[in-house]
């Protein structure tokens, strides 16, 4: 249902991006194994010595993020919550989304997705944040990726069929990206075989994005909500319009009599 997961799955997301900047991927294993390595290396550390101005190998491997461009695939409720986010730590945020609708103050520029791998070039970060529709389905293939940096991360919270596994394996296999956050995924669960479990720099969470103590009041009032606007023959609120598969604007009593699919949407618009 739209509006109920917006703030969680954002949060999800900056923790991802937060793992990444501070390299704590990398320092988590490190204390499973007891050992202190700075990433860029315990000789790099700065002293008095190296002089004002001198950024040393441990400074350079951590990124600063209001350095960074997050650049989001979908500026839904989802979408435009997670750029707030990223614009509160000082990056500058870039969206693309079928309705180009900007979000003052918060994202720097929202494009058409004809423009989707021109957001890709410019970004640090890419999040997909959009719905699975028949026209998103194994968007991010090769090409896709092909069109990122090789410093770039990509995470996905959206819908796991949007992305090929096996394309989004290949760039990191090849060092074509800096690193990848999955939630969702072609195949749930991810098979154990599956390469991805093995790699330093990728992030597995089990679907849980939108996990949160605040989650089921949310679905009882809003179930409540509609009850009520039903009653009183208003419009139904989180209505689906299944034939453009995800939330649209409020849609009439009369499209919303069972059987309908009334108040069933995809997350992630």
């Amino acid at each position: 249902m739209r509006g109920l997961y917006y703030d969680v799955i954002a949060d999800h997301v900056m923790g991802y991006v937060l793992v990444f900047a501070r390299n704590l991927h990398r320092y988590l294993r490190q204390q499973i194994d007891r050992r202190w390595a700075p990433v860029g290396g315990e000789e790099e550390r700065s002293d008095f010595l190296s002089g004002p101005g001198w950024v040393s190998g441990i400074d350079a491997s951590h990124l600063h993020l209001a350095d960074c461009t997050m650049g989001v695939v979908g500026t839904g409720s989802i979408g435009a919550e997670i750029c707030r986010r990223a614009a509160s730590f000082g990056m500058k945020v870039l969206g693309v989304d079928p309705v180009a609708t900007s979000v003052p103050g918060v994202v720097d520029e929202v494009w058409g997705v004809e423009r989707v791998d021109e957001l890709l070039e410019a970004s640090d970060f890419v999040v997909i944040a959009a719905p699975h529709t028949p026209e998103t389905e194994g968007w991010f293939g090769a090409e896709r990726f092909a069109a990122m940096k090789d410093s770039a991360y990509f995470i996905n919270i959206g819908r796991g069929a949007i992305v090929r596994l096996d394309a989004l394996t290949e760039a990191l296999e090849g060092g074509r990206l800096a690193g990848a956050a999955l939630d969702v995924y072609e195949i749930e669960p991810l098979p154990a075989d599956h390469p991805l479990w093995g790699m330093e720099n990728v992030l597995l969470t089990p679907h849980i994005a939108a996990a949160s103590p605040r989650i089921s009041e949310r679905h009882l009032e809003t179930l409540l909500e509609n009850i009520r606007c039903y009653v009183a023959g208003r419009d139904l609120v989180t209505v689906a319009d299944k034939t453009r598969w995800f939330y649209p604007a409020g849609l009439s009593r009369d499209r919303c009599s069972p059987g309908h699919g009334a108040g069933r949407c995809l997350p992630g618009s």
